[in-house]
């Protein structure tokens, strides 16, 4: 099916702009030490974001004489370092994973990673390194993604002090979301999906109230429609926008009528304390 540029156009104008955060790890002396092969050090970034991270390595006693071999395991909570990915035998593609093995050639340099990993703690696992040297993480910085715009977050004040501390997760969760589009999920999948449009812009009319970025998501539904006419369940924005040639608009349909209605509930709660659907 043709796109509609002229829709098209409009969306991309409507959506925010992704804005970069630097976060510092709790415990900088927790990585601070020589390592050699077979040694690991865990950062803890203090919160769950998105984004990518930054390293600034150096080395103790001789000049590097080969590479340094990393591992990296990004997790959103400790339990996942347990599990190993050779183990995985799921039906969603194990590419999702993440984890990365790199090769540094210079040290000492500043690194990037630049894949993006959805996080609250990283590994670092020195796979091989030269006799001759121990690699030093001298800086460790998380860079955090997000298009929401906390001042524009609307507070929620309540005497049950648990229903307050669920309002700040759940608007974290919404807010690591909002990326370029309202992601389904920042972690695996990293696309706009309708079924979770529709509850995030339930989720963003009471917090954020970013309704611009609402509308785009809408107009980029109906400038990439599906071979046959109708409105796709799923878009891609990158490389370029696109539709998802799999027809999911009957699932999508079926989560509006089983779960939309309860989550709109689970949604007023934030304004009237209505807890009997929690």
């Amino acid at each position: 099916m043709v796109k509609n540029l002229k829709l098209l156009d409009k969306a991309l104008q409507l959506l925010p702009e992704v804005k970069e955060t630097v976060v510092e790890p709790l415990d900088i002396a927790a990585f601070l030490k020589p390592l050699k092969k077979g040694d690991s050090v865990e950062i803890d970034f203090g919160r769950h974001l998105v984004g990518h991270i930054k390293l600034k390595l150096g080395y103790v006693r001789s000049h590097p004489d080969a590479p340094v071999w990393l591992r990296f395991s990004f997790a959103e909570n400790k339990k996942e370092f347990e599990e190993r990915v050779e183990d995985y035998q799921g039906w969603i593609c194990s590419a999702w994973v993440q984890q990365e093995q790199v090769h540094i050639d210079l040290v000492p340099g500043e690194y990037f990673l630049p894949r993006r990993y959805s996080f609250r703690y990283v590994k670092i696992e020195v796979l091989d390194v030269s006799s001759k040297f121990d690699l030093i993480i001298e800086e460790a910085k998380a860079v955090a993604l997000s298009s929401a715009d906390d001042s524009r977050l609307s507070a929620y004040h309540s005497e049950n002090k648990e229903l307050e501390q669920l309002d700040r997760i759940a608007c974290n969760t919404l807010h690591d979301c909002m990326q370029k589009v309202f992601e389904d999920g920042p972690k695996r999948d990293q696309r706009l999906w309708m079924g979770d449009l529709r509850l995030q812009a339930l989720a963003n009319y009471e917090t954020y109230q970013m309704n611009d970025m609402v509308k785009g998501c809408l107009y980029l539904f109906g400038a990439l429609p599906m071979e046959n006419g109708q409105v796709g369940a799923c878009v891609f924005l990158d490389p370029e926008p696109e539709v998802e040639s799999v027809d999911w608009s009957i699932w999508q349909t079926r989560r509006f009528v089983t779960c939309g209605r309860l989550q709109e509930h689970r949604f007023r709660w934030r304004r009237n304390e209505w807890i009997t659907a929690l």
